[in-house]
């Protein structure tokens, strides 16, 4: 009697850990999809410059797109950026993200001023790393792949 409780018990164990490493799967394979969401496309030459200074210019289909900061970009310090747009295209929501380490995303937020620029403003959090590479995401409403805006700051 007791072998067949220790077997019947063993049995049980067996099933409750094969459901909790599928679960488990499913829910780490939910988080990638989750995460990577936002990666689907990938910045290329026609969508993404290097801030040159402080600033840099896209040319888009529909016109040219500017983002100028007031100075560098630097740690820990408010920089206030300008954004400029084409005729007709309004900014739905931007925000910057580490590329060489995670530092989570960082929200940029911009306010319109007039029909095509906008004004906003980011804070850049200190790193381990002494050459830090950032990828600024700006997404455009009623355009399928964002515009990237890619700069580095020095520790």
């Amino acid at each position: 009697m007791i072998k067949n409780l220790t077997f019947e018990r063993l049995h049980k164990v067996k099933h409750v850990i094969v459901f909790a490493v599928i679960l488990l799967t499913a829910v780490v394979v939910g988080m990638v999809n989750i995460l990577s969401e936002n990666n689907n496309y990938k910045p290329d030459n026609k969508t993404s410059c290097w801030l040159a200074g402080n600033s840099c210019e896209i040319g888009l289909p529909e016109g040219t797109f500017t983002v100028v900061m007031d100075r560098l970009p630097t740690i820990e310090e408010q920089i206030p950026l300008t954004v400029t747009l084409p005729e007709g295209l309004q900014i739905d929501s931007a925000y910057i993200e580490g590329v060489n380490m995670f530092m989570g995303k960082i929200p940029v937020p911009l306010e319109p001023e007039d029909n095509q620029q906008w004004q906003g403003w980011f804070m850049l959090g200190a790193c381990s790393e002494s050459t830090m590479q950032w990828q600024m995401v700006i997404t455009i409403k009623n355009r399928p792949e964002p515009v990237w805006i890619f700069f580095t700051t020095q520790m």
